[in-house]
């Protein structure tokens, strides 16, 4: 969503009145939209363009504190865009926009002022060559109900849906819901929601005071426009669930559930050198400090020994770390997450010690999943390298 800010007001005013005249008259001409009334209107060729955008008309909105309000552009000939700005100190301040709400080429703009008073509605093509016919609305919404988190168990997804009566995000203006959980230290939490009519956004956060103080987020961690969001919890208590959608104004059911990830025991493989093999990322696989979930291999080392070692996939962004176990932790030599080319990681080194290696086969994001080869050539240092 695009805001720009402090144009100045005889920019805004062009649309409404001659240029000759003084900027506060040009605005107080605009037309009122009122309540409950759909005007008709045609973006032509003579209208001005501003905001390295198309073309546009102004209307006056006369509003109240404390009330919702729905306005909704719709046009066929172009790709409607709406904004809605006010007057500060001789600058045109823009508080709200949005070109796709309304779903097509309309828009829909939902918006709570802050103050009561006079502002102004931008309604304006998104493109520059955009002229037609258009028409545009102002309603009332219903008043927000808050109600209190639901409780969420283990294992017991539940359904819900996000509607207009539902709080929005400070940030985004996106609707959402809460749920909350009672986790325990080190439980590794995966938290899904579901959907097929919006684009899920998962947020999981305690409480401070009456604001959310969120932990981890995730928009696309599931399949399609699904979220997944994988958390280790770092203390005793009570946990918020924010579930959302990605994109302001969206309603819609979804579907949201949280179990837990059991960690398999570790295994280490035995990497042999010319032989490819098939691996997984999977939820149960061991997770570093930074949330990426890893495979162990090991190897053992000459002095002097060149390798050079690809992971390849079509399912995960890969990433490859070359290291050492010191005091029970993985010290990192050296890492690689596109050396191979698109999606795959290749790290080529040469080993000025012997000893054991580990290799950790793992992925560019935290809590992806997906197949992967892995694969480890060796031959004697005949050509620069990165050296241990």
């Amino acid at each position: 969503m695009s805001r720009p800010r402090h144009l100045h007001a005889a920019l805004l005013a062009g649309a409404v009145a001659l240029c000759a005249m003084p900027a506060s008259a040009q605005l107080s001409s605009a037309p009122v939209l009122p309540l409950g009334r759909t005007l008709d209107g045609t973006l032509g060729r003579s209208d001005p363009a501003i905001n390295e955008r198309g073309r546009f008309q102004v209307f006056r909105l006369d509003v109240t504190l404390g009330t919702r309000y729905s306005i909704v552009m719709r046009a066929d000939d172009f790709d409607a865009f709406l904004s809605v700005a006010r007057l500060v100190n001789g600058l045109t301040d823009y508080v709200a926009s949005d070109d796709d709400g309304a779903g097509n080429s309309n828009a829909r703009l939902r918006w709570a002022p802050k103050d009561a008073g006079t502002y102004y509605l931008v309604a304006q093509s998104l493109k520059a060559d955009g002229t037609g016919a258009f028409t545009v609305r102002l309603d009332t919404l219903p008043t927000v109900i808050l109600m209190p988190p639901r409780t969420l168990a283990l294992g017991a997804p539940m359904m819900g849906e996000l509607t207009e009566t539902d709080p929005a995000v400070d940030e985004t203006g996106a609707f959402f819901d809460l749920y909350r959980i009672t986790a325990q230290r080190g439980q590794r939490l995966s938290i899904e929601m579901k959907s097929n009519a919006l684009d899920s956004f998962v947020s999981i956060g305690r409480m401070i005071g009456d604001s959310l103080d969120v932990l981890e987020t995730d928009d696309d961690g599931g399949d399609e426009k699904n979220a997944r969001l994988r958390y280790t919890v770092k203390e005793d208590g009570i946990y918020i669930i924010r579930a959302q959608a990605l994109d302001v104004n969206t309603t819609g059911s979804y579907r949201i559930g949280v179990s837990e990830r059991v960690l398999r025991p570790a295994v280490i493989v035995n990497l042999a050198s010319g032989v490819g093999v098939r691996g997984r990322i999977a939820d149960e696989d061991e997770e570093a400090d930074d949330g990426t979930l890893f495979d162990s291999y090991r190897i053992a080392a000459r002095a002097g020994e060149s390798v050079t070692i690809t992971m390849r996939s079509s399912a995960v962004d890969s990433h490859l770390s070359l290291g050492q176990m010191t005091d029970g932790e993985f010290t990192k030599i050296v890492d690689d997450d596109d050396g191979a080319g698109g999606n795959n990681a290749r790290i080529q080194h040469i080993f000025e010690r012997a000893g054991e290696y580990l290799i950790r086969a793992s992925t560019v994001g935290s809590g992806k999943t997906g197949s992967y080869t892995i694969r480890i050539d060796r031959r004697s240092a005949s050509r620069p390298a990165r050296r241990s």
